[in-house]
């Protein structure tokens, strides 16, 4: 697809915010499609006509991983960086194996210092739980260049399980608010899949309507069930099993979180 179906106007209005050299945050549960809209305005960056470079961190689950992207995109922007330790020594780096090997404090005063050396947009996807060393980083970043962030939390003022962990300016940066699809654009989502996957369910108006009251119009949703009705175990007699493709979802669902859980308990050790 060219255009993401039902997110048109988002669209417009982060274009208009990239237009206007304004950062934006968008927000929006799981599974609504906040990911997509930042692929769709990344591989479609020419479109902007603004003399910008995207620099497109598509994890950003720590503050590290953010810094190293960063960084080796500039690396690779500018060939030769150099940074400075704590003895304010000066060491040139030619090669993203130097850069792996800098710490927290050296690869954000490396960030910092180059970023405002280019015309850049910074796109960070995933701030699911800003930490406050990434509340520090992006307070400042802020002030240097145009970002775009995206997370399941609002960053408002309102947004009490977020008070106190993040500064003030990051509250005042324009939010846009992404939700699950209205039935129509759900329906022609549906119906693009449908006919992209070949499927040969008769009644597919009933068989879209018992997806949308699964769904709720939530894109992520649809697609899984969609990609999950083609195969033979929830296919019989041209009759999709919907209530085993939930079961089967919520087992991997559950399956998944255990795993994500041992690897925020790992990594806290």
């Amino acid at each position: 697809m060219h255009e993401i179906i039902g997110r048109q106007n988002e669209i417009a209005k982060i274009r208009t915010y990239i237009d206007e050299t304004r950062s934006v945050h968008i927000y929006g549960r799981e599974g609504v499609g906040k990911t997509a809209i930042l692929e769709h305005i990344y591989d479609n960056w020419n479109e902007l006509h603004k003399p910008l470079i995207p620099i497109f961190c598509r994890s950003s689950r720590t503050l590290r991983e953010i810094l190293l992207q960063i960084s080796l995109f500039l690396l690779n922007h500018f060939k030769r960086l150099q940074s400075t330790n704590k003895f304010r020594e000066i060491k040139g780096i030619r090669y993203p194996s130097d850069i792996k090997k800098l710490s927290i404090r050296t690869l954000k005063n490396l960030v910092f210092s180059y970023i405002s050396l280019g015309n850049f947009c910074i796109i960070l996807d995933h701030l699911e739980y800003v930490t406050p060393k990434i509340n520090s980083f992006l307070s400042v970043l802020y002030e240097k260049t145009l970002i775009i962030t995206a997370s399941r939390q609002s960053w408002e003022i309102t947004d009490y399980k977020f008070k106190g962990k993040l500064s003030y300016c990051l509250y005042l940066v324009p939010k846009l608010r992404v939700m699950n699809l209205p039935r129509m654009d759900a329906y022609l989502l549906m119906e693009y899949l449908y006919e992209s996957l070949h499927m040969g369910i008769p009644d597919r108006s009933q068989f879209f309507k018992e997806i949308f009251n699964i769904t709720n119009g939530n894109p992520k949703i649809i697609i899984e069930i969609f990609d999950k009705a083609c195969r033979p175990k929830y296919l019989k007699n041209q009759i999709c099993d919907l209530k085993l493709i939930q079961i089967d979802r919520e087992i991997e669902k559950v399956s998944i979180d255990d795993i994500l859980l041992s690897h925020v308990l790992e990594r806290n050790k």
